[in-house]
Parts: C-alpha cells; sequence; structure tokens
C-alpha cells in the first residue's frame, strides 16, 4: 500500500473519532443543564462528558502530525528527518500535558498541567495562523495553496477550542454551586448562560474541522 493511502486513512480516522466522539461530549454536556433531571443524574452527565472527551482531544493533537505527513506523502512539503522527530516529540509533549490535565482536573498537578496547555495551544495556534498569513504574502515555507489554508484553519481550531475551555470555566463553577448548594432559579440561569456561551464555540469548531475537510477532499487552491 502506497503511503500516500495510509497516511489519508489514518487522516479519515481522525476526523472520524474527533467529530464523531464529541458530539457525545457536546450532547452529554448540554443534558447535563437540564433542570428537570435529578442533580446526581447530571453529574453522571457531566462525568461521562468528561470521560468521552479524552478521544477528541487525542485526534486534535494527532491532527498535527498526521496532517504533515500527508502532506509529504503528497509531496507539498519535504521536511528532514530532524524536523519529523522534533514534531513528534513536540506531539507526544503536548498529548501528555493535554490528555494528562484534563483527565486529572480534579488534582493540583492536573490543573497545572490545563494551565500549561492553554498557553501551548494558544502559542501554537497563533504560531499556525503567522505561518499561514505569511506563505500567502510569499514569505513563508508552503506555496499559497489549500495547504497553506489549512495549516491556518487548524491555528484558528486551536484557538476556538481554547475559547470552549475558557467559557466552561464560569459553568464549571455553576456546577460545583449547584453540589453544595442544590438548583435555584439563579443558578439554573448562571448553568443555562455559561452552556449556550460555550456551545457557541464548539460550533465554531465544528464549522472549521468541516472547512478543513472540504478544503483536504476538493484542494480548491491546489
Amino acid at each position: 500500500m502506497a503511503e500516500y493511502e495510509i497516511w489519508k486513512f489514518l487522516h479519515i480516522c481522525m476526523f472520524v473519532f474527533w467529530l464523531g466522539t464529541d458530539m457525545g461530549v457536546m450532547l452529554c454536556s448540554k443534558k447535563s443543564t437540564d433542570p428537570n433531571l435529578g442533580v446526581e443524574a447530571r453529574f453522571q452527565m457531566l462525568e461521562m462528558a468528561l470521560k468521552i472527551e479524552i478521544l477528541p482531544r487525542v485526534m486534535w493533537v494527532m491532527a498535527l502530525p498526521l496532517g504533515v505527513h500527508l502532506s509529504k506523502s503528497l509531496g507539498y512539503i519535504e521536511p528532514s528527518v530532524l524536523t519529523l522527530s522534533l514534531m513528534w516529540v513536540f506531539v507526544l509533549m503536548w498529548l501528555v500535558i493535554n490528555v494528562g490535565g484534563a483527565a486529572n482536573l480534579d488534582k493540583p498537578w492536573g490543573q497545572q498541567l490545563s494551565k500549561i496547555n492553554r498557553i501551548v495551544v494558544a502559542s501554537l495556534g497563533v504560531g499556525l495562523i503567522i505561518v499561514a498569513a505569511s506563505s500567502f504574502m510569499g514569505y513563508g515555507p508552503y506555496e499559497p495553496n489549500s495547504i497553506a489554508l489549512k495549516v491556518g484553519l487548524y491555528g484558528l481550531i486551536n484557538l476556538t477550542i481554547l475559547g470552549i475551555e475558557i467559557a466552561f470555566f464560569p459553568l464549571g463553577m455553576a456546577f460545583e454551586r449547584l453540589a453544595t448548594e442544590g438548583s435555584s432559579p439563579e443558578l439554573e440561569s448562571s448553568i443555562t448562560s455559561g452552556m449556550k456561551t460555550t456551545l457557541l464555540w464548539v460550533h465554531a469548531t465544528y464549522i472549521m474541522i468541516f472547512i478543513v475537510a472540504f478544503i483536504g477532499v476538493t484542494k480548491i487552491l491546489g
């Protein structure tokens, strides 16, 4: 089997498991805000969402190396062995930070990893957008084509995911109050508002992922 076919298959699997499982995260999270459910059931839905979320987090990170290898197999880029090795070192470190933080938010070191992850995500997002923009202006490492556009959009996806995490902070605090104080109209209003804001970022992320997939299939810019 050709190298391209292997990376293409893995790329498709990445999109399927990223969006497919994240839809489960979104639906469970949204259901956890339903005041008609008991408090225990709502926390079970939230716990389920946080457990499912691990897989889309892994796929989100793996989009970077899979995209690089797919682009290499198509001849768009020619990274050196050293560049590829450094990329995989970064990816593995990012996976530990990203997934480790998300899976251990109840521990101080998990919260610290999450803070580090937000810095990594913000830096990577802005950096990739700059690389894509400079490529279209003729100063970057890519030709002004679909690859450069996908790089910029992946950078933007990192920023919208960062938006999801930031928007979820007040929602998380509202659930902490729900556990100790019980339900009240004021608290339910806060939870509903927090979820609406979070979903705006979620939907923006989904749209960006669909656009990247469309560009990858159609190669509208060559």
